[in-house]
């Protein structure tokens, strides 16, 4: 039953026929996954990835993360193609390996960071001093827990407070922003960034606020304020579907609050948010327009098209509805028709 599925996997996806081919031991690991088919949360997940760090621990990090990428979708491609696992499944299970991943590579860089300058301080509501909170943002498909195999991640990075770190490192003093900004970058070399082996993941940082003229990090007040003030409605749009991957759950909450009315305003016609999104969608287009043949993704009807239309619909009645603010696609579409929406 064993060689069965493994050849199953090989005829379905050559990475994964080579995954095993060079790495003859997971055999046994598949031996154990195979027979269990609930999907992994991201703690266990996180778990698994710390023992799998302990028995690599010579693989640098890169080539850590993206060896252990592979194999956990070798049990991941198992239930999918045999059916044991729903769409929603396994885009959950992909989502959750993303966010353990994530959680990974920032521990490991703040490690690094503390001991060079020290913790990144705030002033309290009573005035004492403490840690500066820190989040991994995910948006799109990871940020609606819907991220399939070949998705790229788009991440924001946030921190709660500007100040400077403690100075007990052996580089003495910086900003928190100039910490953070270093964090954000390890955080992306980590995941993003081929170690000789290939990337765990394609990392996209354009989403940030004033996007690529953007700073890698920026605090709580500042995302808030574009948000707010100068995002344009694609990039508000976007938000729909962000959450928290990895860091502070209670800084996103307190970032999710700020924004969410700036999001989902009461004062949006159907026809506005339909206008929008399809202007959107026109830019993508334009991108788009020298391949040929029928883009599942992008194409008339494709995924985009569909996942645009229901954030137009959440746009135009989530200002005064709050159970369509949700960022699964799936979700979505059954709620506005459960609504009479389509």
């Amino acid at each position: 039953a064993l060689l069965a599925d493994v050849l199953a996997i090989a005829a379905w996806s050559p990475l994964l026929a080579t995954t095993l081919e060079q790495n003859t031991e997971y055999f046994t690991w598949l031996a154990r996954e195979r027979a269990d088919p609930r999907v992994r949360t991201s703690d266990e997940l996180k778990e698994s990835l710390a023992r799998f760090a302990l028995t690599n621990s010579a693989l640098n990090t890169q080539n850590l993360l993206a060896r252990f990428r592979r194999r956990e979708l070798l049990r991941t491609y198992l239930h999918d193609i045999r059916r044991s696992h729903t769409l929603v499944e396994t885009t959950e299970e992909l989502s959750n390996l993303a966010d353990a991943i994530l959680d990974y590579a920032l521990t490991l860089a703040r490690q690094d960071l503390d001991n060079r300058y020290g913790l990144p301080t705030k002033t309290d509501e009573r005035g004492r001093a403490a840690t500066a909170d820190f989040c991994v943002l995910a948006l799109g498909k990871l940020g609606s827990l819907e991220l399939n195999y070949s998705s790229d991640i788009d991440l924001v990075f946030l921190y709660s407070d500007e100040g400077s770190t403690a100075g007990t490192g052996n580089r003495g003093e910086v900003t928190n922003r100039e910490y953070f900004v270093k964090l954000s970058e390890a955080i992306a070399k980590f995941v993003g960034q081929s170690g000789g082996e290939g990337a765990a993941y394609r990392v996209d940082l354009r989403l940030r606020p004033h996007g690529r003229d953007g700073a890698l990090a920026c605090s709580l007040d500042e995302a808030s304020r574009y948000y707010e003030r100068s995002a344009q409605d694609w990039e508000r749009q976007a938000l729909i579907r962000v959450r928290s991957a990895a860091g502070s759950n209670d800084l996103f909450a307190r970032f999710k609050e700020r924004i969410t009315s700036s999001v989902f305003r009461r004062d949006v016609s159907v026809s506005a948010a339909l206008a929008s999104v399809r202007l959107a969608k026109q830019k993508i287009d334009r991108k788009d327009e020298k391949k040929t043949g029928y883009n599942v993704k992008l194409g008339r009807g494709g995924v985009r098209e569909i996942e645009f239309i229901a954030q137009a619909l959440q746009l135009a009645h989530g200002g005064h509805d709050d159970w369509l603010r949700v960022s699964h696609t799936l979700v979505t579409l059954g709620r506005l028709a459960d609504r009479g929406f389509i």
